[in-house]
């Protein structure tokens, strides 16, 4: 999958097979969230559970390239059995999937979830519905996810997220009203709102508008925005809308003639932002047109949901830029490993282990495996054979998903047990002969010295065979720049990851990959 992180891919799988049973009359839901409405309440988010079918969402998905056909093969399996559930929940009274954001939640730590909720039909048994929707919690094995009931509804969790729900101070909050009104009613959408913290921050804080956008300032920011939401109709048809509710139509207009505004720089051919238009998509910026109508500024998304090749024009970057950050996690993962192999050993580990006649092995990657969590693995390799013994080449297929990258068009690689993730072996770089460097030999500071790169697809290797990247610091570009990709992802000897440009110098780059040269990096 793209979205190749544990949790970002059980999200995903939530948002997909959650959002398929029953269209709810906005009652239900506003008494809910009205119930657990705080000063703190900044955003509001829902899933219609009736009007959405599972596998259109799933169709969609591999349609723009979020999951990749194999992966949809094994998620469809599961598909049945939870549509199945959902349609009991539903007929037992279930009505929609809400999740609430407060101020608390801005700072949890990844991995924690929100507060969910879940609304009930008035005379239907609360009790029926949350046991239904624990056998679908238990089916997706969603971690950390408790469900209890709180008056006409349920919620789900942290044990602790709904105690402090509970315990909370209920308030009136007109503007969450107002916006539930025009967001609900679709079969998803979400709401954001400022609080009261937020808007004297806003007040206070916010920096003076430049032109031309002066006429946006922290009052009317503050004070006469209300809301911001956008809702939609998912498959098999799309339709959705944007809306910014104002206090007036003064304010609407003035909102109005800043997104004319922005749309017109964001597409102009020269400027200062012409370079970001190809990130973001001048199709789409294209085919919003923002309109009033009475206080609230509107934009009508129909057209760029339905128009497939605008709609890849702004989900391409989207996507491309989801598979870069997980490289960069993957390979801080495998950094980590290296810091820790260093601490067991005293030294880092040398690009492969060795029989005694001097020939290479298995490659440094086999070796990490205790330390990427993976044991059981490493227990498996004969580590006196090479990787292509006849015991040893049977382990290729179990390569490990920090080393696959998350590209959809590169499944192939990994299904050959090939990885993009080497190191750089060279008499001046961190990886040379039989032993581990140590750290006291890195006289360039780890900070400025590359440990682990990220290769061009095409000079992927099989993860286990002992080959990496023999680096010619005469052309030291070649292997991490292409035609597709003028960004390279690569691991430093501290420990973190770093994105290099290809506009960069020969000797620039020599000076990343040298441990010792003494070399001024470039800034």
């Amino acid at each position: 999958m793209p979205l190749t992180s544990k949790l970002t891919t059980k999200f995903f799988t939530i948002l997909i097979l959650l959002a398929s049973a029953c269209f709810a009359k906005a009652d239900g839901p506003q008494a809910t969230i009205e119930s657990l409405a705080t000063h703190d309440l900044l955003a509001v988010g829902y899933v219609d559970l009736n009007s959405i079918e599972a596998d259109a969402c799933l169709a969609w998905a591999v349609q723009q390239k979020f999951v990749s056909e194999n992966d949809a093969l094994r998620m469809s399996q599961m598909t049945g059995m939870v549509q199945e559930m959902l349609r009991q929940a539903t007929e037992a009274g279930a009505e929609q999937v809400l999740v609430l954001i407060q101020q608390e939640d801005l700072k949890l730590r990844s991995g924690k979830p929100p507060l969910f909720a879940i609304s009930v039909a008035e005379g239907k048994q609360v009790g029926k519905v949350c046991k239904s929707l624990r056998r679908l919690v238990g089916l997706l094995r969603i971690p950390d996810l408790q469900l209890e009931i709180y008056k006409n509804s349920i919620l789900a969790s942290s044990p602790e997220r709904i105690a402090k729900a509970k315990a909370a101070t209920v308030v009136e909050r007109p503007d969450f009203v107002k916006a539930w009104q025009t967001f609900s009613g679709r079969d998803a959408g979400a709401m954001i709102f400022a609080s009261r913290d937020t808007r004297r921050v806003i007040r206070e804080l916010f920096p003076d508008p430049q032109a031309p956008f002066e006429n946006v300032t922290r009052e009317l920011i503050a004070d006469h925005c209300d809301s911001l939401g956008i809702s939609i109709d998912l498959p098999e048809t799309f339709a959705g809308k944007i809306v910014i509710q104002t206090t007036d139509s003064d304010s609407a207009e003035t909102v109005k003639g800043a997104l004319e505004q922005l749309k017109e720089i964001m597409t102009a051919e020269e400027g200062e932002y012409a370079a970001l238009v190809p990130a973001i998509g001048v199709a789409a910026i294209a085919a919003v047109e923002p309109e009033v109508a009475g206080n609230d500024v509107l934009v009508d998304l129909e057209p760029l949901l339905n128009d497939k090749v605008r709609l890849a024009s702004l989900l391409g970057p989207i996507q491309s830029g989801s598979r870069q950050s997980q490289r960069a996690n993957n390979i801080r993962q495998v950094m980590l490993a290296m810091l820790n192999y260093e601490s067991a050993s005293g030294k880092l580990p040398a690009y492969a282990n060795f029989d005694a006649d001097g020939k290479p092995l298995l490659s440094w990657r086999v070796h990490m495996l205790p330390y990427l969590e993976r044991s059981d693995l490493y227990k498996k390799f004969k580590l006196d054979e090479p990787w292509d013994s006849p015991h040893n080449i049977q382990l290729v297929e179990s390569m490990p998903a920090v080393y696959a990258d998350p590209a959809l068009d590169l499944q192939p690689l990994k299904r050959a047990g090939k990885t993009r993730i080497v190191v750089p072996v060279g008499k001046e770089t961190m990886f040379h002969g039989p032993k581990g460097l140590e750290f006291k030999e890195i006289s360039d500071g780890t900070s400025n010295t590359i440990a682990v790169v990220s290769v061009t697809p095409k000079h992927a290797v099989v993860w286990t065979q002992p080959i990496d990247w023999q680096v010619d610091m005469n052309d030291p570009h070649a292997r991490l720049f292409d035609e597709d990709s003028r960004l390279a992802v690569v691991g430093l000897a501290d420990g973190s990851s770093h994105l290099l440009h290809s506009d960069l110098s020969v000797e620039q780059l020599k000076a990343w990959f040298t441990k010792a040269g003494g070399e001024e990096l470039p800034e």
